[in-house]
């Protein structure tokens, strides 16, 4: 919301612009043909499911047709009372040919590091804000990639309703990326994530 100076308008106007402020991010979300997801931006999709809450940002990945590497922006909660623990191998994209790739490990992505680094520095650019989750939850990282020689990768990230992870995401593409209705997945014991998002609009 714009900053307000608050010497030049008076208490109850202030309520009303603030009300009309909350009203306005209610309705951001749009819903799409996919039962459960909301667009949030141009490029921005989420999906509130009943274990995980999930943002994605593919605001850089839609013009990244032809790359080897889809790089995705990624939020991650969970619902009041719900937890969720995400581990590298439940998590893949399905490509426009209907093909399963999964999360690239952290072996993968050293190797293809040098490569990649000014890809990522351009990506950092081009990225939306991934924040639609409560204000009260506490900002963490999602940590399944780090630069070389920056920290240790982790295999898992556990999220809950006071704690909400961000993270880049990255998928080798075998025959680079192909323009055309992805969809991006993770698969819990007892629910699922399925966001669809297009590549080359």
């Amino acid at each position: 919301m714009s900053r307000v100076l608050f010497s030049k308008i008076g208490p109850a106007v202030l309520v009303l612009a603030f009300v009309a402020a909350a009203g306005l991010g209610c309705s951001s979300a749009t819903p799409t043909d996919t039962p459960g997801v909301d667009r949030m931006g141009s490029y921005v999709m989420r999906q509130y499911g009943p274990q995980l809450w999930t943002v994605l940002g593919y605001r850089f990945a839609s013009s990244q047709v032809s790359d080897e590497w889809l790089i995705l922006d990624v939020g991650l909660s969970s619902p009041n009372g719900q937890s969720a623990r995400v581990t590298r191998d439940a998590v893949f994209v399905r490509t426009p040919a209907g093909d399963t790739i999964r999360l690239a490990t952290q072996t993968e992505f050293n190797q293809a590091y040098g490569a990649l680094r000014p890809v990522i520095a351009r990506s950092n650019v081009d990225a939306d804000p991934l924040d639609y989750f409560p204000p009260s939850r506490v900002e963490c990282s999602i940590q399944f990639f780090v630069s070389p020689g920056g920290g240790v990768a982790f295999d898992e990230v556990t999220v809950s309703d006071i704690r909400g992870c961000f993270g880049k995401l990255f998928f080798q593409v075998p025959g680079g990326i192909q323009p055309g209705r992805w969809v991006f997945g993770i698969d819990l014991p007892e629910s699922e994530t399925r966001i669809p998002f297009e590549i080359g609009e």
